[in-house]
This record gives C-alpha cells, structure tokens and sequence, in this order.
C-alpha cells in the first residue's frame, strides 16, 4: 500500500535529496531519479546484488541499505489496531 512505500522512503529520502548546501555523501548533489531505477530500489530493500553500471557508488547504496534496515526492520508490522486481525 501507499503507506508502506512512503515509510520505506522516508527512511532514506534524507541522502537522496542531498543537503542544504548541494552536497551528498560524495555523490555530488541530489541523485538524479533517472538513477534510482527498479534495481537500485532491489538493492537497498531486497537482498539483491549491487547493479552494476548504475552510476550509484556501491558505499553509497549500501549506506542507504544499512539506513533502510535500521529504521524499517522487516519484522516490523505497522497497522492499525483494528486491522491487526486481518
């Protein structure tokens, strides 16, 4: 749902936009959305490989990886009370 892909974004959103002065973590800048295409997303969710010829620094995506699995454990269930049945 919506508000499954919005938290798992949110978790990393912060490092993609990049900061307030232009930097981002050596990427140098905000990373383009063309770059963040199905397998960089496999990559930091999923226990995908690094896709190669991404135009992504593989510490870069693992950074984010390593952000993702600290706010957003997979045994995590995030509902509300009375859905907790379905």
């Amino acid at each position: 749902s919506d508000s499954t892909i919005y938290m798992a974004y949110y978790t990393v959103c912060h490092k993609l936009q990049g900061r307030a002065n232009g930097s981002l973590n050596g990427q140098g800048g905000p990373v383009p959305p063309e770059k963040l295409t199905p397998a960089v997303w496999d990559y930091i969710f999923l226990e995908t490989p690094y896709p190669e010829g991404c135009g992504l620094e593989e510490s870069f995506l693992q950074e984010l990886k390593d952000e993702f699995n600290y706010w957003y454990p997979m045994n995590l269930r995030v509902s509300g009370k009375d859905l907790i049945n379905n």
